[in-house]
């Protein structure tokens, strides 16, 4: 029985890679947003004063509470 190839760091980095993107597309909708130039930003320093870890994690929370369901 042959010995099984030992792939490169690069390999391993783009099969992880592939793995998170097919990850996301089977479990994860995208809502693009758009916003004035210089206020991406802005919103991004606003979301981490707050304590959020990201401009998504805040701007998920508001839609959520908005809804009622946080």
């Amino acid at each position: 029985m042959g010995r099984k190839a030992t792939k490169t760091p690069e390999e391993l980095a783009a099969a992880r890679t592939k793995y998170k993107n097919t990850w996301q597309r089977e479990n994860k909708d995208r809502i693009p947003i758009t916003v004035p130039a210089g206020d991406k930003d802005r919103i991004a320093a606003w979301a981490k004063s707050r304590g959020y870890p990201s401009t998504n994690a805040y701007i998920t929370d508001l839609v959520y509470k908005d809804m009622g369901e946080r």
